[in-house]
């Protein structure tokens, strides 16, 4: 069986991350892990999945927060994440403030 890779999106305010989760969501089957507050008005989303699923809705979410903020967004992919990136992603509330 494959691993889940799981990947993030980071972007300042919860609307645009909220439209991003929106996007994603409805243009692939990934499985929103969780919202955090990063602090410093940032906020990141979790989403898992199959590499394949979780690459085009970061992607897709990326793109959807940008255009919504202006400011830059950052993401990120693990295809095989170590443990403690699994554990982030099932409970993303760990690294927020």
């Amino acid at each position: 069986m494959a691993r889940t890779a799981v990947g993030f999106i980071e972007a300042e305010g919860f609307v645009p991350i909220f439209d991003a989760v929106d996007a994603m969501t409805k243009a692939t089957e990934v499985d929103v892990r969780g919202t955090v507050r990063l602090g410093g008005g940032l906020v990141a989303v979790a989403v898992s999945g199959e590499l394949a699923t979780v690459e085009e809705a970061v992607e897709i979410g990326e793109e959807t927060a940008r255009a919504i903020s202006g400011r830059n967004v950052k993401s990120i992919v693990f295809a095989s994440p170590a443990e403690p990136v699994l554990a982030i992603a099932g409970d993303v509330t760990i690294i927020g403030s």
